[in-house]
């Protein structure tokens, strides 16, 4: 029997004619209304004589690094490598990716060795047919580098700290994105005792008034939750703010490459970030915990674990509340290695309607076999249906 069940993860098992990726870390993901989206990632355990890659020219020539962008369909649970590799960089590890609209932004970025090829370029690419191009700037570009985090505000991308594999900085550059311009807007210089330190593979949270840093570190050190650096966008200034722990006083331990994403309560308009899995140089973490930006009050999701400890590896949120875990890093019986498991958990509790869209699937699964045409005619609204990639077929 079908039970909504929020705050526990599932596995989605792939289908249809098409492999899946393989497994990978340091990519980034995306998330809309129908589809998941990957793009780039690592992995050096791929072997050479895999069949699912022997024929493979752009991997040949990008391996350890995938030169892709795949989408998987959140009904079907299909995947679908997008074409339009020729323009894609090749700096694919630790970029920084933000979704609006069907265009994907994509920037900075590593090649291997990392840090021996950085990227400063932004690139766009149409999440509908993969075309990638790179967006002309001018102004004052920030300097190459990966790990960096992105938030979009009004016609501005900002981006946040990352790394050259051997200086780490927190500065803040934005990109006018209808000018073509890039501008600084912060250079931590030590002038201000509130400044963080320089960090990269953090997470973002934006209330639309502060950019908030969450975790993140170097090589060798990790930054903790207890107090949270938060850049004021209206005066232009670093704070550090203090939260509150969980009711036993906790608060995560201190992390890098952890997975986050942000929701907004449609009544309260509270703002929530919620951060997953991630690593510590010892530790790799399976715990997921939220953070009220209001209050700023941190809560253990203690029912909502991960299937297993994960780092780099990356997820994302559908508007209707559902979080997309894909890849990483994990660590089972003791042993590390990469995975292309997806799993989600409901973050938020959606309409009716979705449940019942989710309901219905649980007991039709076929329906991801139906024409458009046949859906409608069995009374299924149309929104429902756009959900599927039917181009796809």
């Amino acid at each position: 029997m079908y039970t909504f069940k929020p705050f526990v993860f599932t596995k989605h098992k792939a289908n249809g004619p098409e492999r899946p990726p393989k497994a990978r870390s340091g990519h980034r993901i995306a998330c809309d209304h129908r589809n998941l989206y990957s793009y780039g990632g690592f992995n050096p355990c791929v072997a050479d004589t895999d069949p699912d890659m022997r024929d493979d020219q752009t991997w040949f020539a990008s391996k350890p690094l995938f030169k892709e962008l795949w989408r998987f369909n959140l009904v079907s649970e299909r995947w679908k490598r997008l074409p339009g590799q020729e323009n894609m960089p090749n700096e694919l590890a630790s970029n920084a990716m933000i979704l609006c609209g069907n265009a994907l932004m994509v920037y900075g970025g590593t090649g291997v060795p990392f840090g021996e090829s950085c990227s400063n370029q932004l690139y766009v690419c149409n999440v509908d047919d993969g075309a990638m191009k790179v967006v002309p700037a001018t102004g004052e570009l920030p300097e190459p580098q990966y790990g960096q985090a992105l938030v979009c505000h009004d016609s501005y991308l900002y981006t946040v700290g990352g790394t050259t594999g051997y200086e780490y900085t927190c500065d803040i550059h934005r990109f006018d994105l209808r000018k073509g311009v890039w501008e600084i807007v912060y250079i931590c210089s030590g002038r201000d005792e509130s400044e963080p330190r320089g960090r990269y593979r953090h997470e973002l949270a934006f209330d639309g008034k502060m950019i908030y840093v969450l975790g993140g570190g170097t090589s060798t050190e990790s930054y903790g939750f207890a107090e949270i650096p938060a850049f004021d966008l209206k005066t232009n200034k670093w704070r550090t703010l203090n939260t509150h722990g969980d009711t036993d006083t906790m608060v995560p331990a201190p992390r890098r490459c952890h997975g986050s994403v942000q929701y907004t309560d449609e009544k309260s308009g509270v703002t929530s970030v919620v951060i997953s899995g991630g690593y510590n140089g010892d530790w790799v973490f399976s715990d997921v915990w939220r953070l009220n930006l209001n209050t700023l009050q941190w809560t253990r999701l203690r029912e909502c674990i991960l299937p297993c400890p994960v780092y780099f590896h990356s997820a994302a949120l559908t508007p209707e509340g559902r979080m997309y875990i894909f890849g990483g890093i994990v660590k089972i019986n003791n042993k590390i290695q990469r995975t292309n498991a997806v799993h989600s958990a409901w973050l938020t509790i959606p309409k009716l309607s979705e449940i019942c869209w989710q309901a219905l699937n649980y007991y039709f699964p076929h329906l991801k076999d139906s024409s458009p045409d046949k859906l409608l005619h069995m009374g299924i609204p149309l929104k429902f249906v756009q959900k599927f990639d039917f181009y796809d077929w």
